[in-house]
């Protein structure tokens, strides 16, 4: 009885290895950033998206925080940030809603940032 739960163990853990061997990455989608206020990534990809924002359009928004975010999970080193980003429009605060991508795929570089879009948030 023994040999038999050890063989039906090591088959088991076979087939499980084949199936996540055969499998490709199956990306899922659109994930929310959780605490985006404390994630300093988050924060700085917001921060990067009204500097080029404010370059492009010859704006003077002035960056408070991101208060959402999501990322693209594609299993690449490729991302997609959607992003809510809380500004200073002269006196007022406004919601902006904006795109990021990053690009990681060049080894020892610095991550390459571009930005989609960047508009109001009704």
């Amino acid at each position: 009885m023994a040999r038999f739960s050890s063989f039906l163990v090591i088959a088991v853990m076979a087939a499980m290895a084949f199936v996540a061997i055969a499998r490709p990455y199956e990306p899922s989608g659109w994930v929310t950033i959780p605490n985006v206020e404390k994630d300093s990534h988050v924060q700085y990809l917001g921060k990067f998206a009204v500097t080029r924002y404010n370059e492009q359009t010859k704006a003077y928004l002035e960056f408070i925080q991101v208060t959402e975010a999501q990322v693209l999970d594609r299993g690449t080193e490729h991302y997609t940030y959607k992003l809510v980003i809380q500004v200073h429009d002269g006196y007022a605060v406004k919601f902006f809603k904006s795109e990021v991508f990053q690009d990681l795929s060049a080894p020892g570089q610095p991550p390459v940032l571009n930005l989609g879009y960047f508009i109001p948030s009704y």
